[in-house]
């Protein structure tokens, strides 16, 4: 499955926004400068992803996740360390980065707003040099999944969500990109068409040419399909492994389910924690040193219990594991405004517009998304 070095190789990236300070800073000295700050929002990350490896990049809001995905895509310049995808800096060489790559953020269109869906396909056709007999096939494979051709004769602006993102889906794949970047692709959908994508990320993971990462917080979709998962927390990677060794990370912090006779009232406890109630059914999780035939025990003389089921450590324990586990010793600048829009704050109090356009593609998606 890996090639001869890896497709993606993040080495020592660190990436700060310089933030205003609180208002309370005015200084009669200096009426007219407030005092700033610089917030990380990576942290030395370390990151090597081969050829036909799907990744599933998880953290809380805020992580830093998002600030990595551009960096990776070439929309922002890391302060330190090295960014390299299929060999090539995305920063300096966009162009060429744009060709080897398929991106998808959430819920902004990469389509040309006023055109229907097939003319921004054959847009993206003469974008990347495709011929026209593997285009057509391309497009056929990925309405066979998608069913694209329902609505592609409609302009971007009356589609649906859903129609949107598959779309999207069918842009970013339709140059047969070697690596593909899904910043929370399923955001807002349906459960059909969060079906529908499933499917076909699932035929992509299956074929094994395509380097995938995915950034979501659908935990369902992570163990679905992701085969490695990789953690950010404040910054840092905090965890990086196979998805059958997730459980190892929660430190063996696994919940199980409790089904009372009858509803029973707030409950209690020393040796655990109720992370979830409804009704008659709850979710427990063992405190820490507490296994769980104690607290187990703990529970059947508490009320009445019809049955107990136990179950591994979900992605959603580890997360909550590795969260608490992490010391919060530097400010959380994943989620400020200055790194969604991937803007800084120059030395001299200028804005410092740090993002790139990734390909002529790209350049017409952000037009017609205003």
């Amino acid at each position: 499955m890996s090639g001869a070095g890896p497709v993606i190789e993040v080495a020592g990236v660190t990436k700060t926004f310089r933030t205003w300070g609180a208002a309370g800073s005015w200084s009669v000295r200096r009426p007219f400068q407030r005092r700033t700050e610089r917030s990380t929002a990576l942290d030395a990350v370390d990151l090597r992803i081969s050829r036909g490896e799907f990744v599933g990049l998880l953290g809380q809001n805020g992580a830093g996740k998002s600030t990595l995905i551009k960096l990776m895509t070439g929309l922002l310049l890391p302060d330190a360390g090295t960014v390299r995808v299929c060999g090539l800096d995305p920063y300096a060489d966009r162009e060429g980065n744009a060709r080897n790559m398929g991106v998808t953020f959430g819920q902004r269109t990469q389509m040309w707003w006023d055109l229907p869906a097939r003319d921004s396909f054959s847009i993206l056709r003469d974008v990347y040099g495709l011929p026209d007999e593997v285009w057509r096939k391309t497009l056929a494979e990925l309405d066979d999944v998608l069913t694209l051709s329902a609505f592609w004769d409609t302009p971007v602006r009356f589609l649906s969500l859903g129609q949107r993102v598959r779309c999207d889906l069918a842009a970013a794949l339709l140059h047969r990109p070697r690596v593909l970047f899904l910043d929370e692709p399923t955001i807002g959908l349906d459960v059909m068409v969060k079906d529908q994508v499933r499917e076909l990320l699932s035929r992509l993971a299956a074929t094994g040419d395509h380097s995938v990462v995915l950034t979501t917080h659908d935990m369902a979709e992570v163990e679905a399909l992701c085969r490695r998962i990789v953690v950010i927390d404040r910054g840092q990677v905090v965890h990086d492994g196979q998805r059958d060794r997730l459980a190892l990370a929660a430190d063996g912090e696994q919940s199980f389910l409790v089904e009372f006779e009858t509803p029973p009232p707030p409950l209690e406890l020393a040796r655990s924690t109720v992370v979830e109630l409804k009704g008659a059914t709850a979710r427990i999780r063992p405190r820490p040193g507490v296994d769980r035939a104690e607290a187990t025990a703990e529970l059947l003389a508490a009320h009445p219990v019809r049955s107990v089921r136990y179950e591994g450590a979900t992605a959603e324990d580890v997360l909550r594991a590795l969260h608490r586990r992490t010391p919060p010793e530097r400010p959380d600048a994943g989620g400020t405004e200055a790194e969604a829009a991937g803007i800084g704050t120059a030395e001299d109090g200028t804005a410092e517009v740090r993002t790139a356009e990734v390909g002529t593609a790209e350049v017409g998606a952000t037009e017609a998304g205003t």
